[in-house]
This record gives C-alpha cells, sequence and structure tokens, in this order.
C-alpha cells in the first residue's frame, strides 16, 4: 500500500512538472528585414517564436539556431478564436521602419497582437504597409 501511495505522488508530482512550462504554440519565422517588435529589435533572420500562456501571455522569441540572445515580447492584445490555417507573422513598415504586429499561432488558433510605436503626425503623411510571411509549422 505504501508503494502505491508513493507512487501515485511520484505520478502527480511529474505530472504538475511538466505542465508547469508547457508551450501552448510554437511556430518558425524568417524575417527578410530587421524589425521592431516592443522596444526589441530582430535582426534578419530565423526565429522560433514560443508562445506561453500561464499567467501573463508572453512570447519567446529565440534564433532558430540558438546563436544569439532571445527576447520576451509581451503581446497587447491575443485572440483565441483566429482560424489561419498556416502560422503567420503580420508586419507593417512606415518609412524603413519594420514592425511586427502580430503573430498567428495555426495549432493553437490563437493571434498575438503587439504595440507598434505610433509616430506624430506631419503635414506630409507617410504610407505604411502591411504585410504577412507565412511560417513553417
Amino acid at each position: 500500500m505504501k508503494f502505491v501511495k508513493k507512487m501515485s505522488l511520484v505520478l502527480i508530482l511529474a505530472t504538475a512538472a511538466s505542465t508547469a512550462h508547457a508551450v501552448d504554440a510554437q511556430a518558425k519565422f524568417k524575417l527578410t528585414h530587421a524589425a521592431h517588435i516592443g522596444t526589441g529589435i530582430l535582426p534578419a533572420g530565423e526565429y522560433l517564436v514560443t508562445m506561453y500562456a500561464e499567467g501573463a501571455t508572453k512570447a519567446f522569441i529565440t534564433p532558430a539556431d540558438h546563436s544569439g540572445a532571445a527576447i520576451i515580447a509581451l503581446p497587447v492584445g491575443t485572440d483565441g478564436y483566429t482560424g489561419c490555417e498556416k502560422s503567420s507573422l503580420t508586419m507593417q513598415v512606415t518609412g524603413s521602419v519594420w514592425n511586427v504586429r502580430s503573430v498567428c499561432f495555426a495549432g493553437s488558433h490563437t493571434t498575438l497582437y503587439f504595440p507598434v510605436p505610433v509616430e506624430k503626425a506631419t503635414a506630409t503623411a507617410s504610407c505604411s504597409e502591411t504585410t504577412v510571411i507565412a511560417a513553417a509549422h
């Protein structure tokens, strides 16, 4: 009987430990331009974006080859009902500055939205465009 109780405790603790840092969603992207995400700047290259929704939702962005530093980005909004078929990253360019606007994770049907700096209005408005980059899932 003691063995059964100890084994049950071990299984409960193992389950709790494995779910404590569970990855909620993950996608790999290739940025063709350096891009701002929040206050961080990502150089052009391949990245792995991992979403954790426990507590405050956050995204860990690491170089795909693990060669550089990671960025932890806090989204300003999330949408858990997104129906993207493929994971995608949406960027906005204003002048020559690229900003990550959102990341959609196909497997979890969740989109994270990131803040884009608002620039003061000028007499000559600059054109901005939005680009969607598909990802390998």
